[in-house]
């Protein structure tokens, strides 16, 4: 059921106006009011305790209509669990759009506005965008399916809650739920920076991963953006727009690498 789950939440992130998820956030509401509850450890053990009354509910939905409210139950929480940037198509379209009409100035203000990217030379900032662009596919789409697949909707919703609270710059609890975040995020910024060696520049790709992979303390954003830089065979200037829309490519052939496999595994049983 696992593979029909993430393909009916790709179809809806496709094909419906629901291309971020939920047209709310539902989830940040919480994580502000339990966050609110303490400082520390018992902060993240408040918004975690959101996990409780969602297990039961998936307990007494479970057979029920011959599995059809689970299945219903399971794309719902995934849909919460996806991020709010769409960065496979409407990610940075009016940076893109601003650079190509030559007012790298109204590129910069957008970057910084709803990327929270900031840099001064042209360059520099294309070269952030695109770690950007790599970081959110991982954070919004990867990280939640790898940890559905080994763990189930909870482990994905525990992750889009510890960051959503990680991201709560001035707040408490951002240094363990940071923590917390990291961990879940070791693997599978892993095996997204793998996927890049196998629909981009293999050796080169492959060559980067194993002088980073075995750093603990190296962001996940970080080490996946090196690497898709690493996957791109692209001769063109450092100040190229269109080495954004490449890396975009890189990233649907990445997803869908790991729909074939996903695919593949739940073919095995």
């Amino acid at each position: 059921m696992n593979f029909l789950v993430l393909l009916l939440v790709g179809l809806i992130l496709l094909w419906s106006p629901w291309q971020r998820g939920y047209p709310r956030d539902l989830l940040q509401p919480w994580v502000l009011r339990a966050g609110a509850i303490g400082t520390g450890w018992r902060a993240v053990a408040a918004v975690l305790a959101l996990l409780l009354p969602i297990a039961v509910l998936l307990w007494l939905v479970q057979g029920v209509a011959y599995g059809f409210l689970t299945l219903l139950l399971h794309v719902a929480l995934m849909l919460l669990c996806v991020g709010r940037h769409d960065p496979l198509r409407g990610f940075g379209r009016e940076f893109v759009s601003a650079w190509q009409r030559g007012d790298q100035a109204a590129a910069a203000l957008v970057a910084e506005q709803q990327l929270g990217v900031v840099d001064s030379a042209p360059a520099g900032l294309l070269t952030q965008v695109r770690a950007r662009m790599a970081a959110t596919c991982l954070q919004d789409y990867l990280v939640p399916a790898f940890w559905y697949l080994l763990v189930g909707p909870l482990g994905a919703l525990a992750y889009r809650l510890l960051e959503l609270l990680r991201q709560q710059g001035t707040h408490a609890a951002v240094q363990p739920a940071g923590m917390l975040v990291h961990a879940l995020e070791w693997i599978p910024a892993r095996l997204m920076a793998l996927s890049f060696a196998l629909v981009g520049q293999f050796e080169s790709t492959l060559r980067t991963l194993r002088s980073l992979a075995a750093q603990w303390e190296l962001s996940a954003g970080e080490l996946v953006a090196r690497c898709a830089a690493a996957a791109l065979s692209t001769e063109r200037g450092a100040e190229d727009i269109a080495v954004i829309d490449e890396q975009r490519q890189l990233l649907v052939r990445c997803i869908l690498s790991w729909a074939v496999i996903i695919a593949f595994l739940s073919l095995l049983g």
